[in-house]
């Protein structure tokens, strides 16, 4: 039998538990401070002990300790865990097996399938280099560079709907029973709005994926090259890439199956996400593949304020929009709920998650602004401004699939990433 058309909604994927979904905002950018007052102090990572940036390093070890533990105990296959403070990489550690069932062992080298980390690796960052160059305006309407974007009364929505996940648009709207590429594109374009734009948040990989078409509509080029040209080029990122080349295949970390059942497991070098797979795995909502410490180059730029070293990669301002709350329309109080609205349904940034009190990802004690980035396949990295800190856990978990509330929830406690980053943030001593 043939897939057919999946559209999945915040409401369904909220209750269902055996259909296939996501492959895992309006605050005026006059709104979002500049900061040109306390600019942050720029950063080249280095190589360095704990104790040296006030952190103990016994409690640091009991954080990596616990790590070790889930793959031990085969939560997950392997792992890469980095940490670093005020630019000094104070650990980063390799747990456990690229591939499940080998004894191929993991290394801090390993490079692992991303998934919707790369909204901020690669799509929104591009899209805020783009409003820079004047190239693209936040407020610009979406048809105006896909015209049949316009159907179904979704005429008005702005790109900056969605960078902050408030398009209207649902979680996802999959096609993968055909292999015409163009009849995939069209027919997710054409999907009907699901609530009023700008009126609530809705994390959607659809959103994400159109919003990768625009911006090489603009770009008249892929994502990916472009990125390598004007992100993770400068940055010094060489294993950061969609599709990763055969050469790289014996360093990748394996997942699978696919996400809605096309392709058995193992998956090495190809997205976990069909739907993604199904275009060509270069998209705006999945598809990049990179390491712990090229995922720690691209924090440190964010740390610093748009710059890594002699790149200029955003702007103080960019980063901020990035960053801040863009979606006053809703309140962590009324979303914070669980895992999965923690997710779908809290406030965002630009891309970016951002840290909550309860159900964040990123644990109960980073700072008030922190955020961060989730990938559905087991990877995370949270940003903490206010202690100059950052948290990379890579694991090949793999997609829950099918990819629904229950599966979102186990994943998050296999991982248990929040755990990891309690631990790091009682190691801070100052």
């Amino acid at each position: 039998m043939e897939p057919r058309p999946t559209r999945i909604s915040r409401r369904t994927f909220a209750q269902m538990s055996g259909a296939a979904a996501l492959g895992l905002a309006l605050a005026p950018a006059s709104a979002v401070a500049d900061s040109s007052h306390h600019r942050p102090v720029v950063r080249l990572l280095t190589d360095g002990n704990a104790a040296d940036v006030d952190m103990d390093p016994a409690l640091l070890e009991d954080a990596f300790a616990r790590v070790a533990r889930r793959a031990t105990d085969g939560r997950y296959p392997g792992a890469v865990a980095l940490v670093a403070r005020h630019g000094v990489v104070v650990g980063e550690r390799a747990f456990g097996v690229r591939v499940t069932g080998t004894v191929e062992q993991t290394t801090t080298d390993t490079i692992y399938d991303l998934e919707s980390m790369t909204k901020v690796l690669a799509t929104a960052t591009i899209a805020m280099q783009l409003v820079e160059q004047s190239r693209l305006s936040l407020n610009d309407r979406v048809a105006k560079y896909l015209p049949d974007f316009a159907a179904n009364a979704k005429g008005s929505v702005l790109v900056r709907d969605l960078l902050r996940y408030s398009s209207g648009l649902p979680v996802d709207n999959q096609k993968v029973d055909t292999n015409d590429v163009d009849a995939i594109w069209a027919f997710m374009l054409e999907t009907p709005l699901e609530y009023a734009i700008g009126s609530s948040v809705e994390y959607s990989d659809l959103g994400f994926r159109i919003l990768g078409k625009l911006l090489e509509t603009i770009l008249g080029e892929t994502l990916d090259s472009y990125a390598k040209r004007a992100i993770w080029g400068p940055l010094g990122m060489p294993d950061t890439t969609y599709n990763p080349a055969a050469s790289l295949v014996p360093r990748i970390a394996a997942t699978g199956p696919g996400s809605l059942g096309l392709r058995p497991g193992p998956l090495r070098g190809s997205v976990q996400d069909d739907q993604d797979w199904k275009v060509g795995g270069i998209v705006g909502c999945d598809g990049v593949f990179s390491t712990a410490r090229d995922v720690a180059t691209f924090c440190q730029m964010i740390l610093n304020g748009g710059t890594y070293g002699t790149a200029h990669i955003l702007s103080p301002t960019s980063v901020r929009q990035m960053t801040s709350n863009q979606t006053p329309q809703v309140t962590e109080a009324a979303t914070d709920l669980d895992p999965t609205t923690n997710l779908i349904s809290t406030p965002k940034g630009y891309g970016f998650e951002l840290w909550t009190h309860r159900f964040s990802p990123g644990g109960m004690r980073l700072s008030p602004g922190s955020f961060g980035k989730s990938g559905g396949a087991g990877t995370f990295m949270w940003i903490d401004r206010a202690r100059d800190l950052m948290i990379v856990l890579l694991t090949n978990r793999g997609l829950p699939v099918p990819f629904d509330q229950p599966g979102w929830n186990r994943l998050i406690d296999d991982v248990a990433v929040a755990e990891f980053c309690d631990g790091v943030v009682q190691a801070v001593t100052e």
